[in-house]
């Protein structure tokens, strides 16, 4: 087989012979005649030295012309390419990239995609020989190499571990990380890249920013359909808002609309509610839910769809909630013998739980007790079953016993919230006198509107917890309730106190203070209808239920609190606070297993989250702490996917930096030939050494 040269116009440079020959001929030593009386004695010796001097210049002459000549066949770069004849075949090098994410578990025409994908990948792992090479690279979530470059039959057993994950698949991520391959690889090998995939539209959005070499071959190895049905619960929200009920949204991504799709709603793991519903081509729906009313603690709630379709994973969504205890609230009575409805705290009682005394009532936000005033020193302190009151709401009474102030202090100071009314039983100077280190104002006279003007609620910080309710637009007209009483007072010496409300006349309505580590609220109004008819109005109940709330540092509570909703196949750190600082943790997962973890120094866990469904964490005494849920990520349901050559369209190559130079091109890899151009270079160096010396002997 002929020699051919990379380079072949430095072959041009062969005409450059000429001039080291044209230089010896220029050059040549000319005799010199000198007479001399007799030359007998030095005929032969002068014919044997000019013999000596011809044949060294003659060799040194071609010396310097093959050295000139190797340098230049060096420059070409001569080669003999590689024999496609058994025994020596050109070695390959094969990066396979394998789609894991969770789409890989559908069904389509072609039966389970992870199936179809593992067989792609043997197939092609079965073309290469035991002297080639291949690498895997995983792309789940993450993508990672699951096998640097080694014998096929390696890399077989890497594939037969795997298994589809549940999380999201980044394709451009695992080309990346098959570039990076390309560059560890050997460059005399023929290279190539399958990417096996269903080719989701979902993992191919970042394939921009994985560049490749431009001399590597990308083969696409498709698993999956275009176009496959699938329906999914994409959202489970249990948590009502403003304008939001409890529900839960699903969507179809198939092009046949639905017109009874059965959904069945489950609440600790119970039917709650099963229905069909009609769900259009491509279109998204909600479906309202009632959470039945529940104890306190936490609780689970699926949605599941029925029957499963060919993508099952997403065909159920998981969710976990927490309700709340309820706010401990003391009421103090102090109208003996009089009717329900006659009594100071009737109306406070129907407006923190007006389903009391009600068929299946829902979870209350308040669990409420009431005493008379002698009681109340008592009932400041916890008794078994008794839990220790959070607020006491306080309307105006006549005389309170001795020992009554001295524990309404102690249980201000230790955190609790004391929410005073003013009212026709109170005689301001003992008020002044008594609550002294409690209230925020200090009283002085009864005042009576005009029965034809009566005050209205005027100035009020609608940023304050008290008044959040009433930020939105038509969410309750303040400006209604009627006051008839009220006190004139003063700001309190020891404490000017925070004004939250005024009326209309700029007198304080609503004042606020702090003692120790809890909080008081003084009303300038009765907590009955005497002094005013706001209790009558729908605006009395959102501000009274933020008003206890605020008062029991609870100003966001809730009738129930979602847990966290994670995304399967992802690594998250949940923060259990102060209490968990370094404590050996158990966290149950779906189908009750079982992990042991640590967390760290600042309450902090860590979790690895590879399967959808509920969880628990609980401490090492059995107790429960969190939980929370893990479902497939909403971006997996749609199995839409790409053609092969769409998605070859978006490979995107790197600029080629092939030989610009004159020294890239000499020394720059080629693959499929075998190269002489070192063993040539190798050999005009040789020969420039040998010259060198040769010269210099023959000069001296």
């Amino acid at each position: 087989m002929p020699f051919l040269f990379t380079n072949v116009l430095f072959l041009s440079a062969l005409a450059g012979l000429g001039i080291p020959i044209a230089l010896h001929l220029l050059l040549k030593r000319k005799s010199q005649r000198l007479r001399f009386s007799t030359v007998r004695f030095f005929a032969r010796q002068d014919e044997q030295a000019s013999s000596k001097r011809k044949l060294r210049n003659l060799l040194l002459l071609l010396l310097r012309l093959l050295l000139f000549a190797l340098l230049v066949f060096a420059f070409a770069r001569p080669y003999l390419p590689f024999s496609t004849a058994a025994g020596n075949r050109q070695q390959r090098q094969l990066i396979l990239v394998l789609d894991q994410s969770a789409s890989l578990q559908a069904t389509d025409s072609g039966g389970v995609r992870w199936a179809r994908a593992q067989k792609s990948a043997r197939d092609l792992l079965a073309t290469l020989k035991s002297d080639d090479r291949a690498a895997l690279v995983t792309c789940g979530t993450r993508a990672a190499i699951a096998s640097g470059f080694a014998p096929p039959a390696v890399v077989l057993r890497k594939l037969a571990d795997l298994t589809p994950g549940t999380g999201v698949g980044d394709l451009g991520e695992g080309l990346r990380e098959a570039a990076r391959l390309v560059t560890l690889g050997d460059p005399k090998l023929e290279t190539s890249i399958a990417v096996i995939s269903d080719l989701q539209r979902a993992g191919s959005q970042n394939l921009a920013a994985a560049p490749l070499p431009p001399n590597v071959d990308v083969k696409v190895v498709p698993v999956g359909d275009l176009a496959t049905p699938n329906v999914a619960v994409v959202e489970l929200n249990l948590e009502p808002a403003n304008d939001t009920l409890p529900h839960a949204t699903l969507a179809n991504y198939g092009d046949e609309g639905l017109a009874a799709l059965n959904t069945e709603f489950l609440v600790d793991a119970q039917p709650v509610v099963s229905r069909p519903i009609l769900l259009g081509v491509g279109g998204t729906t909600n479906l309202d839910l009632t959470v039945p009313p529940l104890k306190p603690g936490w609780h689970d709630a699926e949605l599941r769809l029925h029957p499963k379709d060919g993508f099952a994973l997403d065909d159920s969504r998981f969710a976990t909630f927490l309700v709340p205890e309820p706010i401990p609230v003391l009421l103090v009575e102090g109208r003996k013998g009089s009717r329900s409805f006659q009594g100071q705290t009737f109306f406070l009682g129907a407006a923190l739980d007006p389903a009391s005394g009600t068929t299946n009532p829902p979870s209350p936000r308040f669990a409420l007790r009431k005493v008379g005033p002698e009681e109340l020193s008592a009932a400041l302190v916890p008794r078994t079953g008794i839990p220790r009151p959070e607020v006491v709401i306080l309307p105006a009474q006549k005389q309170l016993p001795a020992d009554t102030f001295p524990a309404l202090l102690h249980f201000v100071k230790t955190g609790g919230g004391l929410l005073l009314f003013a009212g026709d039983e109170i005689n301001p100077s003992r008020y002044n006198s008594d609550f002294a280190d409690l209230s925020p104002v200090v009283l002085r006279a009864v005042e009576s509107a005009d029965p034809d003007s009566p005050w209205r609620i005027g100035e009020h910080d609608r940023e304050s917890a008290f008044f959040s309710a009433f930020r939105k637009p038509n969410s309750g007209n303040l400006a209604l309730p009627a006051f008839t009483r009220r006190f004139s007072v003063a700001p309190a010496d020891k404490d000017k106190g925070m004004i939250w409300a005024r009326f209309d006349d700029s007198i304080p309505l609503l004042v606020g203070g702090v003692t120790g580590s809890g909080r008081v609220l003084w009303a300038n109004t009765s907590a009955d209808t005497a002094w005013n008819e706001w209790p009558k109005h729908k605006t009395f109940v959102p501000w009274l239920h933020n008003a206890v709330q605020f008062l029991a540092a609870r100003a966001d509570a809730e009738p129930l609190r979602m847990g966290s909703d994670f995304a399967a196949g992802t690594d998250q750190e949940m923060e259990l606070g102060p209490t968990a600082r370094k404590a050996a943790l158990r966290v149950r997962g779906p189908g009750g297993t079982e992990t042991n973890l640590v967390a760290d120094d600042t309450g902090r866990l860590d979790l690895n989250l590879t399967k959808p469904g509920l969880y628990s964490v609980r401490d090492a005494a059995g107790k429960e702490l969190r939980r929370f849920a893990v479902n497939v990520p909403a971006s997996e349901s749609d199995l839409a996917a790409l053609r092969s050559a769409d998605f070859q369209q978006q490979v995107v190559r790197a600029p080629d930096t092939g030989p610009d130079t004159l020294a890239a091109g000499l020394f720059g890899p080629v693959r499929n030939q075998k190269e002489f151009w070192r063993v040539l270079l190798l050999a005009a160096f040789v020969l420039l050494f040998v010259e060198t010396i040769f010269s210099n002997r023959s000069h001296a």
